[in-house]
């Protein structure tokens, strides 16, 4: 959060730390109320000073949670992506974490693809979930994420299985490197959206995982123009129309319809009828191009969600089926093999 003087166009930062969501002037004094979370602390109510940013915590909407809920502290991570960028991201370990152990671990992969990952709380792909399963969980921002300059998010642009893939299986080979508790043999990787897409360029151009979670991704690059909702978008990405001969061959380029035929890893597929962003075709086909080679693979049809995720009865089962499936593949007693699903949060079994 920051103030702007309107005469100078100085902008001054108020609070610097976390994640402000939205803010309403406190009248008659020199305060908001804002609401404010962090990776690891769900959102609250805070009054904070736009004189000197200092906050007063108004409420406290879940008490139990340090005390009978274990909430990973994420650690900030830099590595070197594409043509030398600098990639950063999120680390969350599970609870009771020893580093004389190995963990599997959970590659989170963000939609847009222009968003980031921010310190911030959110009932959808919630850090801590995957690490109160047991996963080393990482989250990073590769090109085309915000909050890194424009030139930055422009570098995706007829570049969605370049750069950016490139930063994230640069980024995997240092994060393995430098942190030896996580098992090189117990890799997933999940994603939504344009992190979707980038599950299925990963499934045709890397062996690295043992399991992949598509959630609401692109099979087709072409047949998504026809259908989205939001022509702009890929008219930008891929600087054109599919019908003009010069921008086809950029749709035909970064399609991930065109190495099915490279696909080895199973998938969990997840797709909602009302999604207008990326149409349930979307996953139809990938889910059909998975099986029809023999590739273990599981659909999960929401009709009454869209591009997210929203009933809480609905997000109890996608965290279910999307935690069981992961888990599922990096058994340590049943690596490769198709069992039940079974997994363990903060020492509970849910299956």
């Amino acid at each position: 959060l920051a103030k702007i003087d309107i005469a100078s166009g100085t902008v001054t930062p108020v609070v610097e730390e976390h994640s402000v969501g939205s803010m309403q002037h406190v009248p008659h004094s020199n305060e908001l109320l804002i609401s404010y979370s962090a990776l690891d602390s769900p959102t609250d109510l805070y009054k904070v000073s736009i004189d000197d940013g200092s906050i007063k915590r108004v409420t406290q909407l879940n008490p139990q949670l340090g005390s009978s809920v274990f909430l990973s502290a994420p650690e900030d991570v830099v590595f070197e992506g594409a043509e030398g960028s600098s990639i950063h991201g999120f680390l969350l370990r599970p609870p009771n974490f020893d580093a004389s152990q190995t963990y599997p671990l959970a590659y989170v992969i963000h939609g847009g693809p222009q968003g980031s990952f921010t310190d911030a709380w959110s009932t959808r792909w919630n850090l801590n979930i995957f690490a109160a399963a047991g996963f080393v969980t990482v989250a990073l921002d590769f090109e085309g994420s915000t909050g890194y300059g424009q030139n930055f998010t422009d570098a995706i642009r007829n570049q969605w299985g370049g750069k950016p893939f490139e930063s994230l299986m640069k980024s995997l080979d240092q994060l393995l490197d430098s942190h030896p508790y996580i098992d090189r043999n117990r890799l997933t990787a999940l994603g939504a959206s344009y992190g979707g897409y980038q599950i299925n360029w990963i499934n045709a151009h890397s062996t690295a995982f043992k399991a992949l979670v598509n959630h609401d991704g692109m099979f087709s690059t072409v047949s998504t123009y026809y259908s989205t909702d939001e022509l702009y978008f890929p008219e930008t990405e891929f600087e054109g129309v599919p019908f003009d001969e010069q921008a086809r061959q950029n749709y035909e380029k970064w399609s991930p319809e065109r190495n099915v035929h490279k696909w080895k890893t199973p998938t969990l597929v997840i797709h909602s009828e009302k999604d207008y962003r990326l149409v349930v075709s979307e996953g139809l086909s990938t889910f059909t191009a998975l099986r029809r080679q023999g590739v273990p693979a599981r659909f999960v049809y929401f009709p009454d969600e869209n591009h997210w995720v929203l009933k809480p009865a609905n997000s109890l089962r996608w965290h279910r089926e999307v935690l069981g499936w992961i888990t599922q593949w990096t058994r340590k007693d049943t690596i490769g093999e198709s069992q039940s699903q079974k997994f363990v949060v903060q020492g509970e079994h849910l299956n």
